[in-house]
C-alpha cells in the first residue's frame, strides 16, 4: 500500500506508476463501478480499452466528504479526469492531511460526477 503521506501534494494519479508498473486511468481505460465497502474500502474498478483486462484502484478507510453522482443511468462507463491528493479547508485553514493522518482526494470524472473523500492510503490490484 502507498500510504497518503508518500504521495506528492497534487500529483495527478489517473496517471501513475504503481509497483514500477505505469497506469494511465484516463487514457487507457474505462472505470466500470464504483464501490464503497464495509471497513472504508473505496475500489475504482477499472477494465483495460485494449485488452479487456481488470484493474483495482482501492483505497483505504475512506470517509466520503462530498459525492455529486448524477446521469449515472445514462452513462455505460466513466473516464477519470483527474484524481489527486489535495488540500482541503477545515476551521478556516487550509490541511493536507487530518487528525488520523489520512490524506484528502479529489476525484473527478470527465462526464462530471466528482468525489471528495480522505483515505490513509491506496493499492492496486491486477
Amino acid at each position: 500500500m502507498i500510504k497518503s503521506r508518500n504521495i506528492k501534494l497534487f500529483e495527478n494519479i489517473s496517471q501513475y506508476k504503481f509497483n514500477e508498473k505505469y497506469f494511465d486511468f484516463h487514457n487507457d481505460y474505462d472505470c466500470i463501478k464504483l464501490l464503497l465497502l464495509s471497513g472504508g474500502l473505496f475500489v475504482l474498478i477499472f477494465k483495460n480499452l485494449a485488452n479487456k483486462k481488470i484493474v483495482k484502484l482501492r483505497f483505504s478507510n475512506v470517509i466520503i466528504e462530498k459525492m455529486e453522482i448524477f446521469n449515472y443511468s445514462k452513462v455505460e462507463n466513466l473516464t477519470i479526469d483527474n484524481l489527486y491528493r489535495g488540500k482541503t479547508e477545515i476551521n478556516k485553514k487550509l490541511v493536507e492531511f487530518n487528525n488520523s493522518d489520512k490524506g484528502y482526494y479529489y476525484l473527478e470524472f470527465d462526464e462530471g460526477q466528482k468525489i471528495e473523500f480522505w483515505s490513509s492510503g491506496l493499492d492496486i490490484e491486477m
